[in-house]
C-alpha cells in the first residue's frame, strides 16, 4: 500500500510542472537590426533604443556559443559572421563566437515614448527589468546559415522571421552561460526547428 502511494506521488510532480509552464503568460518586445532601426520605428525613444542595445550588445560575449577555431563557427553561421570570443582555452589559445546579427529589445513596447529602463550592464544572475509586467533581459540575436531569415537566441530558440514585434514566453527567452559546441551543433539545430513567437 505504502509503494503505491508513493509511486502516485511521484507522477504528480512532473504533470504540476507542465501546468506552471503551460500558464506562464506571454510578453511582446521587438526584435530590431540596430538601435537606428529601433528609434527610427517610433515606439521608443532613441536613449531607450540605445539602453536596450547596449545591454544587449553586453551580454553578447556572455551567452554566445563557443567553438574551438573559426572555421566550425563559420560552418554554423557563414564566413566572415564569426569572430574571437574573450574567453580562452586552458592553454591560452581563442575561442570563437558567431557575431550578434540583431537584438530582442525585451521590454513590453513603450507607445508613449518615456524612457523608465536605465542604461547598464547585462547581468545573468539578476537580469535587467524589461518593462511592465516583465523581466527578459534585452539580449542578442543570431541567425545561422542554414535558416538565414530567422532571428535566434543564444540557445538557438527561433524568435522571429524578421524585425518587428514578437510575442514569446520569459522562459523561451533566458539568457544561459554560453556553451562549447561543435560544427553542426547550432546549424543543423535550427534547420529542424520551425516554430517561434508571432
Amino acid at each position: 500500500m505504502k509503494r503505491s502511494k508513493k509511486a502516485a506521488l511521484v507522477l504528480t510532480v512532473p504533470v504540476a510542472t507542465l501546468l506552471i509552464a503551460g500558464c506562464e503568460k506571454e510578453v511582446q518586445g521587438m526584435v530590431y537590426n540596430n538601435p537606428d532601426e529601433c528609434s527610427t520605428g517610433g515606439w521608443n525613444s532613441a536613449e531607450q533604443c540605445e539602453a536596450d542595445y547596449a545591454t544587449a550588445k553586453a551580454l553578447h560575449p556572455q551567452v554566445a556559443p563557443k567553438y574551438v577555431n573559426k572555421q566550425e563557427c563559420e560552418a554554423d553561421f557563414g564566413e566572415g559572421k564569426c569572430e574571437t570570443a574573450p574567453q580562452q582555452t586552458a592553454s591560452g589559445g581563442s575561442f570563437f563566437m558567431p557575431m550578434m546579427m540583431g537584438y530582442l529589445a525585451g521590454q513590453m513596447m513603450n507607445r508613449g515614448g518615456a524612457n523608465t529602463q536605465q542604461p547598464g550592464g547585462a547581468n545573468m544572475q539578476q537580469p535587467t527589468a524589461a518593462g511592465a509586467g516583465t523581466s527578459v533581459p534585452s539580449q542578442p540575436l543570431y541567425k545561422s546559415r542554414d535558416d538565414r531569415e530567422t532571428f535566434r537566441t543564444a540557445t538557438n530558440t527561433p524568435v522571429a522571421k524578421g524585425v518587428g514585434p514578437v510575442s514569446f514566453k520569459p522562459s523561451q527567452v533566458k539568457p544561459q552561460a554560453g556553451r562549447l559546441v561543435r560544427r553542426g551543433g547550432f546549424g543543423q539545430q535550427a534547420a529542424t526547428r520551425s516554430s517561434f513567437g508571432s
